[in-house]
C-alpha cells in the first residue's frame, strides 16, 4: 500500500471512529506526572492493578472517562487503533522492531533493506566522533529513507545510548561530556536537571528522539564494582533505591522537556548480578523478588509517567526460574504490567549479540519477547533485525492469539508516535 493511499484510508477510518465515538469509551490520555524532584515513593505492598486500556504514560490503572460527544476528536488510542488496522500482519510486525545501525551513519543498502521490510525504528550503536550537525545529517538520511513505512506521517524513532561516562555513543564536538551516573547522582537536583537538559537538547538537535537512559538499577555499596554490567562502570546513580529514584525522576523530566523520550533500565534490576549478559551466559539474579526495594525506582518512573521501560536479559530465580526476563510473561506481563500497573512501551535490551540469549534463534527471541508482553525487540544489527520482523510476521499469520499481541504492540507504538508527532 502506498503512503498516499494509507493516508487517505486513515482519514476515512478516523472519520468513522469520530462518528461512532459517542458509544465508545474514551481511553485515557497520558496523565499529568509528578514533579521531577518528587520525594514520594510507592508503597512496598503491591496489589494487581485494575486493567484498563494501556496508555503511553504507563498509568494503565486509571478509570475510563465518560463517553465523548460527537464534537470530540478520537483519542490517541482510537487513532492508533485505526492506523494499526490499516497495516498488514507483516507491517504491524515490522513496526515493532528496532534495528541497530552505526552511529556514524547507515549505508544505502542497510536503509533500503530496512525500508523494504517496513522497519521504522533505529538504534545508533558504537561510538561516533561526528559533530552534532553531521550527526543530524546522517540521521536525516535514515529517517527520510524509512518514514514512508509509517502511516499518518508519524516519526521514525531514532535511539541511542547517551548515559554519560563510559556509555556515551555520541562523543563528537557539540555533545556534552556527561560524567558517570554515579557522579551525576551526587549533584544537586538543579544541576542534574540543567546538565541533562543540555545533553537532551543536543540529542534533539541531532535528530535523536529516544535515549536508552537513565539506568534505574540499584548496586549496593557492598557489591560496587563487583557488579560487571553496572557498578564496574559507575552507571548507577546511587547505592540505594531512594537515591536512584530521585535521580532518574530528574533525568526523565529533563530529557522529556527537550523532546527526547527516556527509557529506564534494566527491569527488574541488574545491580546484584556478577556477570554481564552481553558477554556471559547464565547470568542469574538470586535476590530480587516481587517485594524487593530494587523495584522502587521503576515504580517511581511508572508513577511519574514520562519514561518507557527496558527489560534486562538476566534470569531472576525468585521471579521466574525457567525463563530469562525478556521471555518471561511472569516478569513482563505479571509483575511489570499487571502488578505494577505499567501500560506503556516495553523495549528489550539487545537480543541479537548478547551472549545470555544466544541459545535461541534470533527470530524466536523476538517472538518470545512479544509473547511475554514486550513491545519493541531491539537488535543492534539491521540484518538480524529484519529476520526478527519476518519471524514475528510469520508467527502472527500462523497463530491468532499471537497476531492479537502483535496488533496490540503495534497500537502502543503508534499511540506513542502520535504523542511525539
Amino acid at each position: 500500500m502506498t503512503t498516499r493511499a494509507k493516508q487517505l484510508m486513515s482519514v476515512g477510518i478516523l472519520m468513522t471512529v469520530m462518528l461512532a465515538s459517542c458509544s465508545a469509551p474514551n481511553a485515557q490520555e497520558p496523565a499529568s506526572s509528578t514533579s521531577a524532584g518528587s520525594s514520594s515513593s510507592p508503597s512496598s505492598t503491591r496489589t494487581p492493578a485494575q486493567q484498563a486500556t494501556p496508555s503511553p504514560s504507563g498509568n494503565s490503572g486509571a478509570e475510563e472517562s465518560p463517553s465523548p460527544s460527537h464534537s470530540q476528536e478520537p483519542s490517541l488510542r482510537q487513532q492508533a487503533e485505526a492506523l494499526a488496522d490499516e497495516l498488514s500482519a507483516s507491517e504491524q510486525a515490522a513496526s515493532l522492531v528496532m534495528a541497530g545501525v552505526p552511529a556514524t551513519g547507515a549505508t544505502a543498502a542497510e536503509i533500503s533493506a530496512m525500508k523494504k521490510q517496513g522497519i521504522s525504528n533505529v538504534f545508533l550503536r558504537g561510538r561516533s566522533q561526528l559533530p552534532v550537525k553531521q550527526t543530524a545529517a546522517q540521521v536525516q538520511e535514515i529517517t527520510q529513507g524509512l518514514e514512508s513505512g509509517i502511516p499518518g506521517q508519524l516519526p521514525v524513532w531514532v535511539a541511542t545510548d547517551q548515559e554519560g561516562g563510559f556509555v556515551r555513543v555520541l562523543q563528537g564536538p557539540g555533545f556534552t561530556e556527561l560524567p558517570t551516573a554515579l557522579t551525576q547522582g551526587g549533584w544537586p537536583v538543579s544541576k542534574l536537571e540543567r546538565e541533562v537538559g543540555v545533553a537532551g537538547k543536543e540529542l534533539a538537535e541531532a535528530g535523536i528522539n529516544v535515549n536508552l537512559a537513565p539506568v534505574a538499577d540499584v548496586v549496593p555499596s557492598s557489591i560496587g564494582t563487583g557488579n560487571a554490567p553496572i557498578g564496574y562502570f559507575g552507571r548507577e546513580y546511587a547505592h540505594d533505591a531512594s537515591g536512584v529514584s530521585k535521580a532518574i525522576s530528574t533525568v526523565n523530566e529533563a530529557l522529556r522537556s527537550e523532546g527526547v523520550q527516556p527509557v529506564v533500565k534494566h527491569f527488574p534490576g541488574l545491580g546484584r548480578v556478577a556477570g554481564n549478559t552481553d558477554t556471559s551466559t547464565q547470568v542469574t539474579d538470586t535476590k530480587i523478588d516481587a517485594d524487593s526495594s530494587d523495584l522502587q525506582p521503576f515504580e517511581q518512573a511508572i508513577e511519574q509517567g514520562k519514561s518507557w521501560v527496558m527489560v534486562s536479559n538476566a534470569r531472576y530465580s525468585r521471579l521466574d526460574g525457567k525463563n530469562d526476563a525478556p521471555f518471561s510473561s511472569k516478569i513482563i506481563t505479571g509483575l511489570l504490567r499487571e502488578q505494577m500497573g505499567y501500560g506503556g512501551i516495553v523495549i528489550s535490551d539487545d537480543l541479537c549479540e548478547a551472549k545470555q540469549v544466544g541459545y535461541l534463534p534470533v527470530g524466536e527471541r523476538a517472538v518470545k519477547f512479544v509473547a511475554a508482553g514486550g513491545t519493541v525487540p531491539l537488535c543492534v544489527k539491521s540484518a538480524p533485525a529484519i529476520t526478527m520482523a519476518k519471524a514475528l510476521a510469520a508467527e502472527a499469520k500462523a497463530d491468532g492469539k499471537f497476531a492479537a499481541q502483535v496488533r496490540e504492540a503495534a497500537v502502543l507504538v503508534l499511540e506513542e508516535k502520535l504523542r511525539m508527532q
